[in-house]
């Protein structure tokens, strides 16, 4: 008897012995506040011997059982080791239920299924709950066949398993004895009804309509929404409305056209539909049936659609018609235009006067009117006393002065408009240049870009150069050196501050792509499902790089108390402890040193550079993906793929390898030799030069030819630096015609208007200027001759400057891919890139 027991630890010392205890891996705390075990087999007065009522801490293993009201069944196959399938059944299932449900689903024999647990096989009358699942209601069963027949557990659809788990989470319906399905044939635009009982099958009413229709019911697919509806499936697991109606959508697997005559020639002679009625303070259900009794209706003509080849009639009543009391086969008369004649006599009720006069009746004279002839009048009188001429040359004479009025008024409404169109144009230009030199304000204010920062720098050697020439004609010998002198100070400081505030504007960059790469690699999988909801979903990495996220930013924090930080950097060891890293060591040996530091009662101005160094280690660790455990594997993959995707090339002066774009592109160039970063930082190598207003320059050349829908590609091609070698060094920055030297004011128009746009066919002119030459056809008859030997020498140049130019532009307008080439917007990029 001892030997079939087992001692355990019990919560109280005087509790019974010789009693099993409680193996259950929740731990004594879930234990004792678990529902209450069922005694199977044992009188009632032992349950009241137990100090517990709850969940007795020594119990007999055999003679309980865990209180589980669904069990999560796992089905494997040995056979095929990565294939499951999991299913929920009540606790009180057999094993017979649930192997017939798993041979549906496998479309196998029921009688050639074998379930087993721990190898050995279940029994059909064994209940579920016999068969010890885990605490939290687990239970994984073992699949064959006795035959050895090839099935897939992966192959069960799961929307069956979705479908039957919302089935029994959801509240039932109401169940309805029949239920109507309106039937909507795919491709044909018709609409048919039927009525069938709840309890039927969907492979019933198939064949029921492959009999009606003569067709094979395997072809006919019925579909709810977007997914056909199972065989297996009963009309009442439909999702019907409250009157019991339900749309399905019908087709066949060969396309062919069902003739829904057939359907209303052999169907019954009358059809059930089920209509929920109010009936008081509740909803009668009454079943109403249709009779079907077509009628011949008459043609009356109608029209085809020659595009589907549908034929449309007009349209007749469904009600039929009052038949004659004679058809018009038994007429035989004829209807005359001769009226009907009748005599009648009639007595007058008064007397009345006759027109005779004669002795037995007096007509009175006094309201009689005596008519005189006039003399005659010919033809030619009467037109003339008309005067028909003089008075249709009043009405021409007015007609004309109308619509020389109407002329007159249409012409000054075209006038107002076009001056209101033209103080438009001018108040629209007058706000872009306002927003222009507003812009230019901020980004002067406000750098952010390497060309903000250009921008900068060239106002200061602007200024350098206006105080060296006005020094110069003002001051001579001792005077002029001290203001030399004085003006070298002024340029050191005013660089410096620049210097100061771009050191500032990286370090605020930086910061921001640290959140920005925090925020990315914590960002959980996202994609849409079909219904359309979106869906996400949080891996084991994207909680790690969450929890990593937290860490760093709590370290960041400098409004924490003394207290609290000392306990944030231990927390920070403790999580730093698992990582087996020469970095993670130096972490926290860093750790170490703020704590002893805080002991010490150092403020957080003389911690800051220490915090830095602490941070930029974390976040080093952070990025390396070997020891994350993989949380920036899939950033780092993705980088790599785009090297390796683009193509690279060596900067000669920092030696690193670089995608082509980082490297700056002009048309004149003949390969990449320098990087972007590198070119920035060689102030020796170049001159401070603000490239907004040529910017400026090329996009309106670009948006002009987009407007006049160019040919060529060369406007599309050409950068901000080919603009400014067109206008400083072929033009010399001055208006062709004016001499104007208002780099804001210039622009660079068609020479020819006729011909796409080129550095051979450009114009440097005023905005005024220009208006006025893009109205020439032949400029070259209007402009004097020296100013057009003067373009057409610039021209030249232009053409052996950039002569390479020439054959990208008649390889892409041969191809015609230029359409897809477009000037690259100009990124606001960081002020310094790290090399």
């Amino acid at each position: 008897m001892a030997s079939n027991r087992m001692m355990c630890i019990a919560p109280n010392q005087e509790t019974e012995r010789e009693v099993f205890a409680c193996q259950c891996e929740l731990g004594r705390e879930k234990l004792l506040t678990a529902p209450p075990y069922k005694r199977v087999g044992s009188p009632a007065a032992d349950e009241n011997k137990s100090r517990y009522s709850t969940a007795p801490c020594i119990r007999d293993i055999d003679q309980f059982k865990c209180p589980v009201s669904h069990i999560l069944v796992t089905f494997k196959a040995p056979l095929h080791p990565n294939e499951i399938f999991n299913k929920v059944f009540p606790a009180t299932t057999p094993i017979k239920f649930v192997k017939r449900k798993l041979a549906k689903l496998l479309s196998v024999t029921n009688s050639n299924l074998l379930l087993t647990k721990n190898r050995n096989v279940l029994k059909d009358t064994s209940l579920l709950s016999d068969l010890k699942p885990d605490p939290l209601g687990n239970l994984t069963i073992d699949v064959f066949t006795k035959n050895s027949d090839d099935f897939s557990l992966s192959a069960i659809p799961k929307e069956s398993y979705v479908h039957e788990l919302l089935h029994a989470v959801l509240p039932k319906k109401k169940a309805m004895p029949f239920i109507a399905i309106k039937f909507r044939v795919r491709n044909q635009n018709t609409t048919f009804t039927r009525s069938y009982h709840s309890i039927m099958k969907i492979h019933e009413i198939k064949k029921n309509l492959g009999g009606l229709f003569q067709i094979d019911p395997d072809s006919i697919v019925l579909l709810r929404g977007d997914n056909p509806i199972k065989d297996r499936m009963a009309l009442m697991d439909l999702d019907y409305d409250k009157y019991g109606i339900a749309d399905v959508e019908i087709y066949t697997k060969n396309n062919e056209k069902l003739n829904l005559d057939k359907l209303y020639r052999e169907m019954p002679f009358n059809d059930v539909l089920s209509v929920m009625v109010p009936y008081g303070t509740t909803l009668k259900q009454i079943n109403v049936e249709i009779f079907s009794k077509p009628i011949n209706k008459p043609f009356l003509g109608g029209y085809k659609n020659v595009y589907t080849g549908t034929v449309y009639h007009h349209a007749y009543t469904q009600t039929p018609q009052k038949p004659e009391k004679l058809p018009p086969e038994s007429k035989n008369c004829r209807d005359t235009q001769t009226a009907e004649e009748k005599e009648k006599i009639y007595d007058t009720n008064y007397s009345r006067a006759t027109q005779m006069n004669c002795v037995h009746a007096y007509i009175p004279s006094v309201s009689d009117r005596i008519v005189v002839p006039q003399p005659y009048e010919t033809y030619d009188e009467m037109i003339a006393r008309l005067n028909h001429v003089h008075f249709a040359t009043i009405i021409q004479r007015a007609f004309r002065h109308h619509q020389f009025r109407q002329k007159v008024s249409r012409w000054l409404k075209e006038c107002m408009e076009r001056i209101e169109r033209m103080k438009e144009e001018e108040r629209l230009e007058r706000e872009a240049m306002e927003r222009r030199l507003r812009k230019d304000l901020v980004t002067r204010t406000f750098p952010k870009s390497r060309e903000d920062f250009d921008q900068l720098y060239a106002m200061v050697d602007r200024w350098k150069h206006a105080e060296i020439a006005r020094i110069s004609q003002l001051h001579s010998k001792g005077p002029k050196i001290a203001e030399f002198t004085l003006l070298l100070d002024k340029e050191v400081e005013l660089l410096r501050c620049i210097e100061d505030y771009r050191v500032k504007v990286k370090e605020d960059s930086r910061k921001l792509k640290e959140q920005r790469f925090l925020e990315e690699i914590s960002k959980p999988v996202a994609w849409y499902g079909r219904s359309g909801k979106l869906i996400t979903m949080e891996t084991i990495e994207i909680q790690k790089a969450r929890k990593l996220k937290e860490l760093y930013n709590s370290f960041l924090r400098d409004d924490m108390a003394v207290k609290d930080r000392m306990e944030l950097l231990v927390d920070m060891k403790f999580a730093l402890q698992e990582f087996r890293h020469p970095l993670a060591e130096e972490i926290i040996t860093l750790l170490d040193q703020e704590c002893d530091l805080l002991v010490r009662r150092c403020n957080a101005h003389q911690l800051e550079f220490l915090r830095r160094r602490v941070a930029g280690s974390i976040f080093r660790l952070i990025e390396t993906s070997e020891l994350n455990s993989g949380v920036t594997k899939d950033k780092d993959t993705r980088e790599y793929q785009k090297m390796e995707n683009s193509r690279l090339h060596l900067c000669e002066l920092c030696h690193q390898v670089k995608p082509y774009s980082d490297f700056p592109i002009n048309t004149r160039m003949s390969g990449f030799l320098i990087c972007k970063s590198c070119s920035w930082k060689d102030v020796n190598e170049r001159l401070w030069i603000d490239m907004t207003p040529y910017r400026f320059i090329l996009r309106a050349v670009q948006r002009d030819e987009r407007r006049r829908k160019c040919w060529g590609s060369i406007a599309f091609v050409l950068q901000e630096k080919d603009i400014f070698f067109i206008v400083e060094k072929l033009w010399h920055s001055h208006s062709a015609i004016s001499e104007c030297n208002d780099i804001t004011e210039l622009r660079l128009c068609r020479w020819n208007v006729n011909e796409d746009w080129s550095p051979w066919n450009c114009f440097l002119v005023t905005v005024q200027e220009m208006k006025a030459h893009l109205k020439l056809e032949a400029p070259e008859e209007v402009y004097d001759e020296e100013l057009v030997q003067k373009v057409c020498t610039k021209h030249r140049l232009a053409k052996a400057n950039f002569e390479q130019l020439m054959a990208v532009n008649k390889r892409y307008t041969e191809t015609g891919d230029w359409q897809g080439v477009r000037a690259p917007a100009i990124a606001r990029e960081v002020a310094v890139e790290p090399v």
